[in-house]
């Protein structure tokens, strides 16, 4: 079989530029006609119609002869231009999905038709039983350089430390339940109410009614496993798929999506954004706003499509879902413009529409009353006890009568003693003399550890599978090092990805700056504020500390230029209910 990494240097346009070049041994794929070809000896008969053969020449010994790919003849190159579990090329058909391999296939997950051509709307798409359509995203490695990203696949690197050789990063995606797993199953679309059996189940349908967390949109109570509308029946919902009936499974191979997969989609999209000048493989492209298009200018289209006048063709167009101006699932058109690799094979409405749960990230915090805020360089904080905090922890500030200008921000600390701390950077002399109250909240924030598989998370907060929760974090979770979070000091809760030309993410291959890659998270304060860069789409970075955190993605329908792929708010906890917060299913093979 031929494989990606043999032709990644010998990509070509056009048919005149394939026709110029090669060697024999060499493997081409020209785009304009969709197909590999192989620079070999082929006699002198032959009929150049540059599907079959590439070649100027009349009569040569040697020429681009077709293998795969939309022209081919040869049976035995059947997926030679679609390697198996192979990410693709960035900038080219079918990145950023691919097609998983036959062995590892869940039972009752069958490929569409269509499914191994990557000029197929359905390239790398599979339906599952319940009629849910996923895409396969095949395991890929990245290299970080300043805020360029190249994206490599198992074709080029079989395993990660050939790829941690390389500098290259194995997404934290690609790791549960302690394998090094060879791809996931992502919902191309959000969540809808479906009937299965007697009951009723959350599945990935295009024109659905996205299901919500609040009983005026879509409730998600209304099926079968769910009992509230609270933000923790996600997961709930996610492992009924499989159920009898609607009912919850509890060996259920789903999982409500994870914070590591969401990541994992934004930079495919980053990646793909570096790679594309046109529009040919990515419909979302402009040469400013370069990034996926989707329902967030509260009427039913793309805010920097209607107000910045993004894009070429039609404007994006969502048919509405009857509630407010949300739309329905994946009913944009042009629907390539809104998934995350531009083309009709993709991931779809990642950029607004609904916020969405994401799990493997949470937080443990508490709260102290604070007596007293100093005006001096840097500012002391007065409060009962500090045993519970370390210097180069940080804190949130909040309902302080007097000293206002504390309140709503978050702070570094330096501890002085038994009831004083603090805060670093800030100097309060010329700020309002302190009155009264004021609450400081603290807490440490966990990530899941490779060893927990994400289908075995349960929802509630008080057992050693649950989510959330002292018990369940400690069996389920390892913490992240507070002094490497990426908050701003003293800077609002809102903030927006991208500071100028600073670097956004982080190239580690391991440690917590791998992490905070693999969350989707800037590296450090530098790569946030509150203007943020188009080349991030100025998506927001809502920074808080939050007990019992349930992370959102994504944002809604009116969010507008803070919607996207990257978007992450860290503001709400499990038991929140929104009308505009919803949930994608996701699922490892093995």
């Amino acid at each position: 079989m031929l494989n990606q990494r043999q032709i990644k240097d010998l990509v070509f346009d056009t048919v005149t530029a394939a026709e110029a070049a090669g060697r024999p041994g060499e493997v081409c794929y020209c785009a304009e006609t969709e197909t590999l070809y192989e620079y070999v000896a082929a006699g002198s008969a032959y009929t150049v119609d540059h599907l079959e053969i590439l070649s100027t020449e009349n009569g040569g010994d040697t020429r681009w002869v077709a293998r795969a790919g939309k022209y081919f003849t040869d049976p035995r190159y059947m997926q030679a231009g679609a390697e198996v579990n192979c990410i693709g090329t960035a900038g080219r058909a079918g990145f950023g999905v691919g097609i998983c391999p036959a062995d590892i296939l869940p039972a009752d997950m069958t490929p569409m038709s269509g499914y191994s051509d990557p000029a197929s709307d359905n390239y790398g798409n599979y339906q599952y039983a319940d009629g849910s359509i996923m895409c396969w995203i095949p395991r890929f490695y990245y290299l970080i350089a300043t805020n360029t990203v190249t994206i490599e696949g198992m074709d080029t690197y079989s395993t990660e430390a050939e790829a941690n050789a390389d500098s290259y990063a194995m997404h934290r995606a690609f790791i549960d339940g302690g394998i090094n797993q060879q791809g996931f199953f992502a919902d191309k679309y959000m969540c809808s109410k479906t009937a299965w059996g007697t009951g009723y189940i959350a599945s990935s349908i295009k024109s659905g009614l996205p299901l919500s967390t609040a009983a005026a949109h879509n409730p998600i109570a209304d099926l079968t496993a769910c009992g509230s509308n609270a933000y923790f029946e996600a997961i709930d919902a996610a492992h009924a798929r499989d159920g009898v009936d609607g009912a919850v499974n509890a060996s259920s191979i789903f999982h409500c999506a994870s914070k590591f997969q969401y990541a994992a989609l934004a930079l495919l999209s980053l990646a793909h954004a570096q790679a594309v000048s046109a529009t040919t493989y990515c419909a979302w492209y402009d040469a400013t706003y370069n990034y996926p298009k989707g329902c967030n200018n509260n009427a039913l289209k793309d805010y920097d499509e209607v107000s910045n006048g993004a894009g070429s063709g039609d404007d994006l167009l969502y048919v509405t879902d009857g509630y407010s101006n949300c739309g329905k699932t994946g009913s944009g058109v042009p629907f390539a413009k809104s998934t995350h690799n531009g083309q009709a094979c993709g991931v779809a409405d990642l950029n607004g529409l609904m916020y969405e749960v994401s799990i493997g990230i949470t937080c443990i915090a508490s709260t102290m009353s604070i007596t007293g805020a100093s005006e001096a360089d840097p500012c002391v904080i007065t409060v009962a006890s500090t045993a519970a905090l370390t210097t180069g922890d940080w804190i949130m500030i909040t309902a302080v009568v007097g000293m206002t200008q504390l309140n709503d921000k978050l702070y570094k600390v330096t501890v002085i003693n038994g009831t004083t701390f603090s805060l670093d950077g800030i100097d309060s002399t010329g700020y309002t003399t302190y009155s009264s109250a004021g609450t400081v909240t603290y807490g440490d924030f966990y990530v899941a550890k490779e060893a927990t598989a994400m289908k075995d998370f349960d929802s509630g907060s008080a057992g050693a599978t649950d989510h959330w929760g002292a018990t369940g974090v400690a069996a389920m979770m390892d913490a992240i090092t507070m002094a490497s979070l990426p908050f701003d000091p003293a800077g609002a809760f809102a903030q927006r990805y991208g500071s100028g030309a600073n670097q956004v993410l982080g190239e580690a291959v391991s440690g917590d700056g791998w992490i905070l890659t693999a969350l989707g998270f800037p590296q450090d304060a530098d790569g946030i504020d509150v203007t943020g860069t188009n080349q991030f789409g100025k998506d927001y970075f809502y920074q808080y500390i939050r007990n019992e955190l349930c992370v959102r993605s994504c944002t809604d329908w009116s969010s507008t230029s803070y919607a996207g792929v990257w978007s992450s708010n860290l503001g709400h906890l499990r038991t929140f209910s929104g009308y505009n917060v919803g949930l994608r299913c996701a699922c490892y093979p093995e």
